[in-house]
């Protein structure tokens, strides 16, 4: 084992990632925790620590050193040239020589044009992870069920078959991924600050794989009583969902020779801290408000995926209409907004549905916002959609007289509603600058 006594926190460069990636990084971080918790049950003396050393590593405590086992860096990109590469590799060499351990592994999403011989040839310090199911590469899209055939293998060793099934196995990784994302996003909000502390933070708040014993160890019924657990799984949601976007804009750009600006990275990561940074109440506040045409239930599983915003809507709606806006004033969740060129306001929503479909659309707005209390979002004037554009949704379902102004509070409420018009993507450009 590797002991090196002498590290300062200070001074190592933070490994985290600033705008795309972590919950990746996050799900293989699992993943080696249980191929270590099933290879030898000794290893439970060690402690998963992120962003720090390496994107993980895994390291001992002993006394009040820190001493690293191995280092582990992530990478979570669809490109298959060694190019892409490269200079990581040599980082990761350039670590190992920082922070001597037994061994410095690169974790890859896509399998390369170069072999891992060929590779290790180039860079003989480190390896490429080999150990997902005797590949070299896991996709993300892989990752959550080859976690799950070592949590059934893991239960399986330990005379807990009870609890294993598709469903339970399901609970297990949303919990253990829980404690890792949960420290990921905690450390990326620091880092985003600039917190002078977050390289030592970093270095010293360490998961002992024993957190994760624990858990596997613990009827998954349990979990399905916490409130918190489900809006956690929310959270971590988006994060995928932003992760996968920023992986498809990169390939898109890659397939036309070109790359994302710094600015671009940096507004994508902005966002994302943004949403991270929301609490319980502000979380379903800020999802309501993108789905403005239907409720938002986030209290059960069936609830979290029937009632919440969906993959295409987040992606191709919503980061989309941020992505190709310029940044606008406000945050989310505190009136993020744009004043356009005829000095109205405009705000981004998650709606993906075609012109075809104003009217039913306008329909469900309408009769959503009657059955609930929907804030009116950041007073705004138009909401931005994909592709659809109707002047206000008064006009569109012909209620002028359908409510007076002045009765109440909420009648009032519904009638700023009926004032809001809907605008595509392609429109609002035009208009925002």
């Amino acid at each position: 084992m590797a002991v090196n006594q002498l590290i300062d926190p200070n001074d190592i460069h933070t490994a985290a990632a600033t705008w795309s990636g972590f919950i990746y990084q996050g799900k293989v971080a699992l993943y080696h925790v249980l191929k270590l918790l099933n290879a030898d049950s000794d290893n439970v003396k060690y402690s998963l620590q992120l962003d720090s050393l390496e994107d993980f590593a895994i390291v001992e405590k002993i006394d009040d050193e820190i001493n690293p086992i191995t280092l582990h860096q992530v990478k979570a990109m669809k490109s298959a040239h060694y190019s892409s590469y490269k200079v990581a590799f040599e980082k990761l060499e350039k670590r190992i020589d920082e922070y001597p351990c037994e061994g410095a592994y690169f974790h890859m999403t896509t399998e390369t044009e170069k072999g891992v011989n060929e590779i290790k040839e180039k860079h003989p310090k480190m390896d490429i992870y080999d150990q997902y199911d005797d590949n070299c590469f896991c996709p993300l899209e892989e990752i959550d069920e080859q976690c799950g055939n070592l949590i059934s293998k893991y239960l399986r060793q330990h005379n807990l078959e009870q609890f294993d099934n598709s469903d339970t196995r399901e609970i297990f990784r949303n919990k253990l991924e829980t404690i890792i994302c949960g420290q990921i996003i905690k450390i990326h909000s620091k880092n985003h600050k600039n917190d002078v502390k977050i390289r030592e933070g970093a270095y010293h708040s360490i998961i002992p794989l024993t957190d994760f014993e624990v858990i596997l160890k613990t009827d998954p019924q349990e979990s399905l009583d916490n409130e918190d657990y489900y809006l956690f799984l929310t959270k971590e949601l988006l994060n995928q969902y932003h992760c996968e976007f920023c992986l498809e804009i990169t390939e898109e750009l890659d397939d036309k020779g070109e790359t994302l600006t710094e600015d671009e990275k940096e507004k994508l990561s902005d966002y994302l801290q943004q949403i991270n940074e929301l609490d319980k109440n502000s979380l379903l506040k800020f999802i309501q408000s993108l789905l403005p045409n239907r409720k938002v239930k986030l209290d059960t599983i069936k609830e979290l995926k029937d009632f919440n915003v969906q993959q295409d809507e987040f992606k191709d709606a919503f980061l989309q209409i941020l992505f190709e806006l310029v940044k606008p004033s406000g945050k989310i969740g505190q009136n993020l907004s744009w004043e356009g060129t005829d000095n109205l306001r405009y705000t981004a929503t998650a709606i993906n549905t075609g012109q075809a479909t104003k009217h039913k659309l306008c329909k469900r707005i309408y009769e959503n916002i009657k059955s609930t209390d929907i804030d009116v979002p950041y007073e705004s004037n138009k909401l931005i959609t994909t592709s659809i554009d109707i002047i206000s949704i008064k006009d569109e379902l012909n209620l002028q007289n359908e409510i007076s102004q002045g009765q109440n509070d909420k009648k009032n409420h519904i009638v700023k509603w009926y004032d809001i018009g809907l605008i595509s993507l392609n429109n609002a450009k035009k208009i925002i600058e």
